[in-house]
């Protein structure tokens, strides 16, 4: 597919690289992750991380969101600003009305930008954090609220949370109402990168039946949780065809830290979620291989809650 030769503005070369999601305009909650260079479809995935062949005539600062109708480009928190027409900005917002370049390819629409000051721009706003004084009850729902849109969990458990809420009590609610896969998406985002990435070694059984290099590796870092030996999970995973289960608990390690680009460039910090939704995919394929799943499921459940029982009693301990 030939594209236009557009490119960011040259500003843009002194701060790459710079990591963005994609989105429908509708729909906050799908989401994708692009790197300038890159290519992808809007609503593809939960998360993607995609790489285009090496084409000589794809500019390193040119890429394209293909969407159905409208889609909005953010940029990654704690990232360098997105440079539009000089001017910094969070957001950008497009559509077949705005100044980019149109095409019709295979039933989508594929944008490829043109940085223009009459592409609409706008900064999200961010709502305050609600703290609790010594005096007060603490009040997860803002936490919880955040959680269940990052893991794209339901509406029905959505509708379940309350003001205030306690994140114990809302775990319950969703297992009472038997939204088990609700509930261990909201674990595997609730819980610290490295406790989660621990429940899912253990729930699935991998340490039984570790042996690989990988395997070693993946055990190694759950022991130190150190940035070298998560380098080892990454490197082991490239050269690797492990099964379902290991391939999803080693990229959970590889998004808990580091980088998501290469060593030799500036750092691009995972997104908190992406360890979570790549636990919850571990979880998946390891119920699935058992004869068994209502147990396994509830195994895991029982075990992730105890964990998150656990990291709420020292937190509320060290108020």
């Amino acid at each position: 597919m030939a594209h236009a030769s557009l490119h960011f503005i040259p500003i843009l070369r002194f701060i790459m690289p710079l990591l963005l999601t994609a989105h429908p305009a509708d729909d906050t909650d799908v989401r994708l992750i692009l790197r300038v260079g890159q290519e992808a479809r809007v609503g593809s995935s939960e998360w993607v991380e995609m790489s285009l062949p090496d084409d000589a005539a794809l500019s390193p600062e040119h890429f394209v969101v293909r969407c159905g109708t409208d889609a909005v480009i953010e940029v990654l928190e704690g990232q360098n600003a997105l440079i539009v027409a000089g001017d910094s900005c969070d957001r950008l917002t497009l559509s077949e009305t705005g100044q980019c370049e149109t095409e019709f390819v295979a039933g989508q629409t594929a944008f490829s930008v043109r940085w223009s000051p009459d592409v609409t721009t706008a900064t999200p706003k961010t709502n305050p954090q609600q703290l609790a004084t010594s005096d007060e009850t603490i009040d997860d729902h803002a936490t919880i609220a955040s959680l269940a849109k990052v893991m794209s969990m339901s509406d029905a458990s959505t509708a379940l949370i309350q003001s205030p809420d306690q994140t114990m009590d809302y775990l319950q609610r969703l297992i009472d109402a038997s939204l088990n896969d609700d509930a261990i998406r909201f674990l595997a985002g609730a819980l610290p990168v490295r406790t989660a990435i621990g429940w899912a070694i253990d729930a699935s059984g991998f340490a039984n039946r570790a042996s690989s290099t990988l395997d070693q590796s993946i055990l190694a870092w759950q022991t130190s949780g150190d940035e070298p030996d998560r380098r080892k999970v990454r490197d082991q995973l490239a050269v690797s065809s492990p099964d379902n289960v290991t391939r999803w608990i080693a990229q959970a390690i590889i998004f808990s830290g580091g980088s998501l680009g290469p060593d030799d460039q500036p750092p691009i910090p995972p997104p908190s979620h992406l360890s979570g939704v790549a636990i919850m995919t571990s979880h998946r394929w390891s119920v699935a291989a058992e004869p068994d799943r209502d147990t396994a499921m509830q195994q895991w459940l029982q075990s992730g809650s105890a964990l998150l029982q656990r990291e709420q009693d020292t937190k509320q301990g060290n108020q």
